[in-house]
C-alpha cells in the first residue's frame, strides 16, 4: 500500500452497508451476511477472557497505522459488559475480549468472500452480489493466507497510478511469509492495480489484486468491518 494514503477515520455511518440497530433479537432479526463491529472509544484493553485476573494481554491501538479509527468485527452479541472480537494481529483468527463499554457497536451488513482457487472476489449485501470480479492473488512464494477477516482501513492512494492503483481495503489478516512492509506488519489488502494484465495470475506478495474500478466501487461501499472470507 502507498506510504501517503488518506484513511477514512471513522467507517461507523458513512456507508450504505453500515446501520444502526437495536442489539436486542440480533440474531433473529438480521440478514446471514450481517455482522456485529466494534468502534473504539480510545485504546483497547484486551483480554484472553472476561474478566481474565491476569489483566489484559494486549492494548489495541485507537487508530490504525494509517490513522483509521480502530473498528473491530464482533464474534457475539455483548454480554455481562465484555464483547468477543476478532483481532487484527499475528496468528491470524486471533481473538480477545473488550469491555462493552469501551465500544460502540453497530451492523454491518454485507460479506465479501474470495475463492483463490477460482481466483474470484464476490461482495453481497441483502442476499444481492453488488460485485464479481476476477482477481489477482499472491504468488507461490507468498500466498495469499485463507481464513476469516475483516476490513480495518478503507484508503484513497496518494498515486492512482501506482502499483496498488486508486484505493485499497486493508484487513485483519498478515501474510504468513512476510513480516514487515511498508511499515506494516505485512498486512494482507484487497487494492486495485497499474496492471491490469496481472489480474487472474498468482503474482501479488499476497494481498488479492483487482481492476481499479472494482476497487473504487468497493472503497465507496464497503464498511468498516466487513466480514471478509479468502478460501482456497
Amino acid at each position: 500500500m502507498d506510504s501517503r494514503p488518506r484513511a477514512r477515520r471513522s467507517g461507523r455511518h458513512e456507508h450504505p452497508g453500515c446501520r444502526a440497530h437495536s442489539l436486542a433479537g440480533f440474531a433473529a432479526s438480521t440478514d446471514v451476511e450481517s455482522t456485529l463491529a466494534a468502534y473504539a472509544h480510545g485504546p483497547l484493553d484486551v483480554f484472553s477472557t472476561p474478566n481474565d485476573p491476569q489483566g489484559p494481554t494486549r492494548t489495541q491501538e485507537a487508530n490504525t497505522i494509517l490513522g483509521t479509527v480502530t473498528v473491530l468485527a464482533v464474534l457475539t452479541p455483548p454480554n455481562a459488559g465484555w464483547v468477543e472480537v476478532m483481532l487484527p494481529a499475528r496468528p491470524n483468527g486471533s481473538t480477545g475480549w473488550v469491555r462493552s463499554d469501551q465500544v460502540s457497536l453497530f451492523v454491518v451488513d454485507g460479506h465479501i468472500t474470495v475463492d483463490l482457487s477460482e481466483k474470484v472476489l464476490s461482495y453481497v449485501v441483502d442476499d444481492v452480489e453488488v460485485l464479481r470480479t476476477e482477481v489477482g492473488i499472491g504468488s507461490p512464494h507468498n500466498e495469499t493466507p485463507v481464513g476469516d477477516f475483516f476490513v480495518t482501513d478503507s484508503v484513497r492512494l496518494a498515486d492512482p497510478n501506482g502499483p496498488w492503483g486508486s484505493h485499497a481495503l486493508g484487513l485483519s489478516g498478515r501474510s504468513d511469509t512476510i513480516t514487515e512492509f511498508n511499515g506494516g506488519d505485512g498486512i494482507i489488502g484487497i487494492h486495485g492495480t497499474n496492471n491490469p494484465a496481472s489480474i487472474g495470475d498468482d503474482i501479488s506478495l499476497g494481498c488479492v489484486r483487482l481492476p481499479n474500478d472494482a476497487i473504487a466501487l468497493l472503497y465507496e461501499l464497503v464498511p468498516l468491518g466487513t466480514r471478509v472470507t479468502i478460501e482456497g
